[in-house]
């Protein structure tokens, strides 16, 4: 049996990770194919974004990593045919039993007008550094943060609809500003907004984070705008949708997502470019296709730690096709995410979203510890996420913490 795994960020890596497990014995052959030579640790962009981290801090050789028990194919993939399962590469056409697409979401920066020249962005090992380059030469005014609006396609109507792909990001990127700018002693010179789609900054999570995160916002005289969908950015002015044009010294977005053209062409998507897949991340039409991470319908938000729950599940029901043994990786998605704000950080666990009744935010030195130590681990570990029991002892540690400085709700 031939496995292929379209792209090799934490969902891709995460599958890998867990094939490698088992497939000797099986007589699978894996092939990860992917048009970077590195895997880039993308929470930790915003931190590239204030000086805090280089690029090389946060990536590795993805060659040397699934070389010990993979191919591993640096290329573009041209194009998808799913009915003779076959992924075509620069110079090469690939044939599969099983392809698993983690391609991550294509950022749509054309859809707002001026982006390519007057904004910023964290979203990339590319932009993040040239942010850090504007917030150097920054002399005062009004930083604008925040993303376009990410449509949900209609295939499913169990996966919960949002405005925004993510917008972690984006309360990370003011915190750091405003930590990054009262260390220059330039504070005073500025006026920090967040601006988002939704009716409610950060409609991922419940009315319990939306208290800590208010709280402490206005602890940092961050301000909040919502309803608003960017539309034109200039160099010194923001416009949105509404009629509504802003002043602006520095304007940074995180785009609307969409999935791949190439998937897209090869008729894999739903309406909003995302692929469709049931709860174990199969595809509705081809049952030999799965998808996992931000390409997924089902990843809502666009999150990393979704991802590699997903991806985890996806290894499991692999296994068990090919093995006939083992357990299925239960799914249950949670948002958990880790916001620097410089000395500090909050830490979010919320599954609201989901039906369920956690939600919780921890803010304080530990939680910007345990954020340098997960980041650390994934460079270190190459993409591998910690034991299973980490995580499980790590839950059970904040269930339990008290209601004090680490624990805002």
């Amino acid at each position: 049996m031939h496995i292929v795994i379209l792209g090799a960020g934490f969902g891709g890596i995460t599958v890998y990770h867990h094939l490698r497990e088992w497939i000797d014995g099986a007589h699978v052959k894996v092939t990860v194919i992917d048009e970077r030579e590195t895997f880039l640790v993308k929470p930790s962009l915003p931190e590239v974004a204030f000086g805090l981290k280089g690029i090389g801090h946060i990536t590795f050789s993805l060659r040397e990593t699934v070389g010990r028990s993979a191919d591993f194919i640096h290329s573009r993939i041209v194009r998808m045919d799913p009915d003779a399962r076959m992924i075509e590469v620069e110079g090469a056409q690939i044939f599969y039993d099983v392809l698993v697409i983690a391609l991550g979401a294509t950022k749509e920066w054309g859809q707002v007008s001026g982006f390519t020249r007057h904004g910023s962005s964290v979203c990339t090992e590319v932009l993040a550094p040239r942010l850090y380059e504007r917030i150097q030469n920054f002399e005062g005014g009004t930083i604008f943060v925040g993303s376009a609006p990410t449509p949900t396609g209609t295939r499913l109507p169990d996966v919960p609809v949002i405005e925004a792909a993510c917008e972690g990001p984006v309360g990370e990127v003011a915190f750091l500003a405003d930590h990054w700018l009262r260390k220059q002693g330039k504070r005073d010179d500025a006026k920090i907004v967040c601006y988002t789609p939704g009716s409610i900054f950060f409609d991922d999570v419940g009315d319990n984070v939306h208290k800590a995160f208010n709280q402490i916002a206005g602890d940092h005289q961050i301000e909040v705008m919502t309803n608003k969908v960017i539309r034109h950015i200039e160099s010194d002015r923001v416009s949105f949708a509404d009629g509504s044009s802003y002043e602006a010294a520095l304007t940074v977005l995180v785009p609307t997502y969409s999935g791949p053209q190439v998937v897209k062409e090869a008729g894999l998507t739903d309406e909003a470019g995302f692929v469709p897949t049931d709860e174990d991340f199969r595809h509705l039409d081809y049952d030999n296709i799965f998808a996992v991470g931000d390409i997924a319908t089902r990843a809502v938000p666009k999150l990393g730690h979704l991802a590699v729950l997903q991806a985890m599940r996806v290894a499991s029901v692999l296994k068990r096709d090919v093995t006939h043994h083992g357990v299925i990786a239960p799914y249950h998605p949670e948002v958990f995410c880790i916001m620097n704000m410089g000395a500090k950080a909050l830490l979010i666990r919320s599954n609201v979203l989901y039906g369920g009744d956690l939600d919780q935010a921890y803010y304080g030195g530990l939680s910007h510890t345990l954020k340098t130590l997960f980041d650390e681990y994934t460079v270190r570990f190459r993409g591998k996420m910690p034991p299973d029991v980490t995580q499980r002892l790590l839950n059970a540690y904040l269930d339990k913490v008290a209601v004090r400085e680490s624990s805002l709700v």
